[in-house]
């Protein structure tokens, strides 16, 4: 549903919460207790005031809430055992191993070859193989799979 639509559903919702419980009270409910209808009216108008601001709180935050699917818009599903997958951006360490990430090596200086393989559909991140970690934004956190050896660096280089 887009943002317009929401903006529609909580104000046709609110206009109901104040509507339905004031006419209820005022026609329904307070006839046989009050008789002068200035206070009885009065009244039914109070607590449907009340009830519709209740409804504005909650209306607000229907519209301006992420998407179901993350905040980044995309789909999110991590399939396999230990698998993550971060819809968003990551700046905290995420590993699927045994021991924490290790701490964020120094950036490497751009590989010279050929042009990289296109980036994956830019609504979808799957993490689907074990241990498998899938971002769909940027990260600036350390990331472990678990798959080095204690100590170990990956690509085999050792300190």
């Amino acid at each position: 549903m887009g943002r317009n639509a929401r903006w529609a559903v909580a104000g046709l919702v609110t206009a109901a919460a104040f509507a339905v419980p004031a006419w209820l009270c005022g026609a329904v409910v307070l006839p046989p207790l009050l008789k002068d209808p200035a206070i009885r009216w009065s009244l039914a108008s109070t607590l449907g005031a009340v009830l519709g601001s209740l409804v504005v709180l909650w209306g607000h935050g229907f519209v301006t809430r992420a998407p179901a699917t993350g905040t980044s818009g995309r789909a999110v599903q991590a399939t396999a055992e230990r698998a993550i997958a971060i819809g968003g951006d990551n700046r905290a360490s995420v590993s699927t191993g045994d021991a924490s990430a290790p701490a964020p090596p120094a950036p490497a200086p751009p590989a010279a070859g050929p042009d990289p393989a296109p980036p994956p559909a830019t609504d979808t991140v799957s993490a689907s193989g074990p241990r498998a970690i899938a971002i769909g934004g940027t990260n600036s956190g350390p990331l472990s799979t678990g798959d080095q050896p204690a100590g170990g660096q990956p690509g085999g280089a050792h300190p």
